[in-house]
């Protein structure tokens, strides 16, 4: 192979010229090599002669430099020429880096020229990296692939080449897909980078553009359609995949839901599930068959997506502007303002009666299908029974000879009633309305649903018009027999009858609405007179019922004598935190005042607890009550799908479905406990005492509750000294040791030891701990840890009608109660008890309690309450039985709160009306419960009648025996109580020494009060170290005496 060939021509002429301004040696030592430089230094030349000697050599070396370059440069030393045999022979220094294997050199010159020519034979070299490399040997440093015509360096390895897929694969640009470099555009997905089209679906050939998301599922990227179809997470309410953000649910047995955060909150509030109605009895949930392609699973997703957003939506909303209603309607009639009241009465009827015209287009599509009518009136009576109840109270409101007590305790049942109904009928109309849609297989029902409750709004600008067309002297019986029509009708004008009494006044035929005519208000066919038929119109069953409300509010107005202009001057647009209450105190009693300042200060409280569902929601303790059995362990956030975006470094956040879940700041849950926590709070603290902040025995820490026990301990000692020591009153707190015989004789006691396993028989401690939740169900604002069972069962009853007769006090059906216990034993999580009624539920929390090894109120304290009760002063049995609660296990104590106010709330539909209710009041239900929780260890000392006396007044007293009492509080601050590591003994006496010490403080100032003029000893830090405001406290300041020390062990109390 010819590497180069060189030609070169010297004018010697020239050459003459330099060698005498330069000088010859100085011209030699320039362009011959050492060998050369010494031939020509001991060789004799003549002038000529060295002169062509330094032009054949000079003329050969810039041949040769011209035959490798560009590849090559050489200097002229690099190269020696010699001769052999008479010819010119080459002589390269380092020839094969060079690839010369074989040199031709040809001179010629005559006297004016000289000219040589070079030919090179070899192998080309590749000179790069600082060396030269035969072009076979110049290779990948990674693949060995030859990279002579094109290499980058090695990014590590000095001196070693790459071929450009390895130089990017070690700086990690290679598309993960093909292998090849990413030299434009490329995407970044699971830590892989890929060629923007070769980036596509691990099933199908779908190509992710840049605006388009992917799914990934065990480090594959899968399109939407195949990842909703072979991986997603199934919602539990609408069972479409969950591609956004999600809420996870832990139940009992570890068993985990997965929800969407909007179908979470439909079955949080209303016990429905998208997808799962609950189904009349014989109906099936039809089969379904799965999208086949990618745009009929998308379009599937946004019906069901944009159904739930809108369900959640319309009906958070109406429920929280009916529950603004009731509230603003429970605070000014706690006030005494009966116009306001009347205002918000107008309200209220405006959303029931959107309600009621959503729950009639609900039937008449059921009609329209030919399917049977869904059941929704007994809950609408009695919601229009309720109100009726309220225009009555308010008629009555002018007599402020009432006791303050009793009319809060109304309160208390009407607002519980309005709101546990309103939300029944809610959750029946839903519940069909998503039945029907799924029979029929296409949404025919819940767009007409919500769009009548979205016409509130506007119907609430014009109620006052409304209600001006409702006179009190409308007639509200049938024109034929007289009677009150409460149900459906026949209506032409301001007239109406009944379905029965629609006939012809003189034939009696039944008649139709377009064969009818009417003379002197008396009914008759076509056929009998000869007249044009009137226009008569079909009146509903809710339409009438509605019709009513309107008329008993119009001659509630009448009986008050209310004009339409003081109506109309009211306003009631405000919301509840800018209540106008100063001009409705007045002329009220200082008794009542307590009480409307109580209940409006709950309700602003509540009212500044806004968005309590943004982006995250918190543990159960965010929703003010419990409604669903599904109330669980809730995860810290919402947790996201694996869903990524193509665009690289984007920041536009993708929409999330959180921002519907903006919730409301009272709902119709919250209604009853805010009423109860009022009647409570407007009871126990006098009217013009400043209210501070009571503490809940729920929010205690364990240290601050076990402060509580043995504080409670001393405290209570003064009232049951005669029937217990303080030894054996320290015992009943203090968990049972081994005695040394049963440590060393361990075969001697050989009983049988309760089982861990099942719902059923189980020791209250040790189920919480296995299937503790945490619930909403206690007074307190923070969330307690409940047994699963209890949780469900009381969730669950929530949910149903309470005025059902004997709940409570009949058995159920022994056969399923059974059959309920097996499968709560073995597999819990299985059981859905809100498919149960409540009668058969009641039962099966009742057979609970009964089968604990250790009742609810344990053994131990079971003397200790019923001393407490035997005690004849009403505040002091008050009093003791307070502390006995106190000195509860925190498990059982919070167990029986979140009891005691269930069974206080279903006492309140005990006599719903005079015909209808569940007959079961505190009294009653203290008789059928007191045996399931209150026993005597001993069958034989069981004192069942003081027993339910004493669990009586725990009922009537549940929501104050839920706070710390009063004078205990000091306790929690002392930090000589706070110490981990005292024996009992040593605790209690440090607490001998707090009690002392603060019985002696007031003593000090005893003189100085003496002294003072007349003022009440409530007075802040008048007489006590501390601020009383508990008018109950047993403590009064008496005259500076100490009674007597007992003579017993250093265990002694002080009173």
């Amino acid at each position: 192979m010819i590497l180069g060939i060189g030609v070169d021509i010297l004018h010697l002429p020239r050459l003459s010229s330099l060698v005498i301004r330069r000088g010859r040696e100085k011209l030699a030592k320039r362009i011959l090599s050492k060998k050369e430089l010494i031939e020509f230094n001991n060789l004799t030349f003549q002038h000529e002669q060295s002169m062509m000697y330094l032009a054949t050599r000079w003329c050969i070396k810039e041949a040769v430099y011209k035959a490798l370059y560009p590849a090559h440069r050489l200097e002229w030393k690099q190269v020696t020429v010699i001769k052999e045999a008479g010819k010119p022979v080459l002589l390269i220094e380092n020839s094969q880096l060079y690839g010369i294997h074989q040199t031709h050199v040809s001179v010629s010159h005559d006297g004016d020229y000289a000219m040589a020519q070079v030919i090179l034979e070899g192998e080309q070299l590749v000179k790069a990296l600082d060396g030269a490399f035969h072009p076979l040997c110049f290779t990948c440093w990674d693949c060995d692939a030859p990279v002579a015509s094109s290499y980058l360096p090695h990014p590590t390895q000095q001196g070693q080449p790459l071929c450009e897929r390895d130089y990017f694969k070690h700086l990690k640009l290679v598309c993960a897909e093909c292998d090849e470099p990413l030299l434009g555009t490329y995407i970044i997905a699971l830590d892989k980078k890929y060629h923007p089209e070769h980036f596509t679906c691990s099933d199908c050939s779908t190509v992710f553009g840049p605006d388009d998301c992917y799914y990934e599922h065990d480090r594959q990227v899968y399109c939407h359609f195949h990842y909703s179809t072979r991986f997603a997470i199934a919602c539990a309410g609408c069972n479409m995949a969950i591609l956004k953000q999600y809420v996870e649910i832990e139940r009992e047995n570890s068993i985990v839901d997965h929800w969407h955060p909007e179908c979470y909150m439909i079955q949080k509030f209303w016990g429905v599930k998208i997808a799962y109605p609950l189904l009349k009895e014989g109906d099936q949930y039809p089969t379904k068959t799965m999208p086949q392609t990618a745009n009929e699973l998308s379009k599937l997703q946004k019906e069901t997506e944009e159904k739930v957003i809108s369900i959640w939506s319309v009906l958070s909303a109406f429920e929280e502007s009916s529950a603004v209603c009731i509230s603003e309607m429970l605070l000014h009639v706690s006030n005494g303002s009966y116009i306001e009241s009347i205002c918000l009465s107008e309200r209220f009827l405006v959303h029931v009666e959107a309600l009621f015209a959503g729950i009639d287009k609900i039937c008449a599509i059921y009609l329209e299908y030919h399917q049977p009518e869904f059941k929704y009136a007994r809950e609408a009576k009695m919601l229009c029974k309720k109100i009726i109840n309220f225009f009555s109270l308010l008629s009555r409101i002018g007599d402020m000879e009432m006791k303050r007590l009793g009319i809060t305790q109304e309160l208390l049942s009407l607002v519980t009633g309005l709101a546990h109904y309103l939300k029944i009928l809610i959750r029946l109309t839903l519940n069909a309305a998503l039945s029907l849609e799924m029979m029929m297989g296409k949404s025919v029902a819940i767009p007409h649903l919500l769009a009548r409750l979205m016409e509130i709004p506007g119907k609430e600008r014009h109620s006052r018009d409304s209600q001006r067309l409702i006179h009190a002297k409308n007639t509200d019986y049938c024109q034929e027999c007289k009677n009150i029509i409460e149900d459906q009708c026949m209506r032409h004008g301001d007239y109406r009858w009944h379905i029965a009494c629609f006939k012809c006044f003189k034939c009696a035929c039944p008649l139709k609405i377009d064969s009818t005519t009417m003379i002197n208000v008396q009914l008759h066919c076509l056929s009998c007179v000869n007249a044009s038929p009137y226009s008569f119109s079909y009146v509903s069953k809710l339409t009438q019922y509605s019709y009513l409300l309107r008329v008993a509010l119009s001659r509630l107005c009448n009986l008050l004598q209310v004009t339409d202009s003081q109506l109309s001057s009211v306003d009631y647009s405000t919301k509840l935190n800018h209540t106008k209450a100063s001009h409705i105190l007045k002329d009220v009693p200082a008794n009542m005042v307590g009480a409307s300042k109580e209940l409006q200060q709950m309700i602003e409280e509540r009212g500044q607890l806004e968005n309590i569902y943004p982006t995250e929601i918190k543990d159960a303790k965010t929703v003010s009550s419990s409604t669903t059995r599904l109330d669980r362990k809730m995860s810290r956030s919402f947790k996201m799908a694996s869903k990524r975006s193509t665009l690289l470094g984007g920041h536009n956040a993708l929409p999330t479905r959180t921002d519907s879940l903006h919730r409301r700041s009272v709902g119709l849950d919250d209604l009853p406990h805010m009423a109860a926590a009022a009647v409570t709070g407007s009871i126990s603290q006098p009217c013009l005492q400043p209210r501070t902040q009571r503490i809940y025995l729920s929010e205690l820490s364990a240290l601050q509750y076990m402060i509580i026990r043995y504080v409670a301990v001393v405290q209570i000692e003064p009232y049951v000294r005669s029937s217990f020591s303080s030894t054996e009153l320290l015992n009943m707190i203090e968990s049972k040791k081994s005695s040394i015989w049963g440590k060393f004789f361990p075969f001697r006691s050989k009983k049988s030891q309760p089982k861990s396993m099942g719902t059923f028989g189980v020791p209250l401690d040790t189920l919480t701990d296995r299937t503790g939740v945490e619930s909403n169900l206690a007074l307190g604002p923070s969330p307690v840890r409940l047994a699963a069972f209890i949780d469900d069962a009381i969730t669950a009853m929530r949910q149903k009608d309470m005025s059902v007769e004997g709940i409570f006090r009949k058995n159920g059906n022994h056969r399923r109660l059974k059959e309920l216990t097996e499968a709560l034993d073995k597999a819990p999580a299985e059981v859905d008890l809100t498919e149960e009624n409540a009668v058969q539920v009641a039962a099966l929390l009742k057979k609970f309690f009964r089968d604990l090894p250790d009742p609810l109120m344990t053994h131990r304290l079971h003397g200790l309450f019923m001393c407490a009760d035997r005690i004849e002063q009403p505040e002091r049995r008050k009093r003791a039985l307070h502390l006995a609660c106190c000195m509860l296990p925190m498990t059982n104590r919070v167990t029986m709160e979140a009891l005691f106010l269930f069974l206080r709330w279903v006492a309140t539909y005990s006599h719903v009306t005079d015909e209808l209710g569940s007959r079961m009041d505190i009294p009653n239900l203290a008789r059928v419960i007191a045996p399931n929780i209150l026993c005597a260890k001993d069958p034989l000392k069981d004192e069942s009648f003081t027993a339910i006396h004493a669990v009586e007044t725990i009922l009537e007293s549940c929501s104050e025996f839920s706070l710390v009492p009063q004078d205990l509080e000091v306790f929690l601050k002392d930090p000589n109580l706070s110490e981990m590591d005292m024996s009992p003994k040593e605790f209690l006496k440090k607490v001998e020494q707090t009690v002392k010490h603060q019985e002696q403080r007031p003593l000090e100032n005893t003189a100085a009060a003496a002294a003072s003029s007349k003022a009440s000893i409530y007075t802040p830090h008048q007489y006590l170290p501390y601020t009383n405001q508990h008018p109950s406290s047993d403590f009064i300041p008496k005259q500076a005496r100490l009674p007597p020390r007992r003579k017993e062990s250093f265990h002694s109390f002080h009173p």
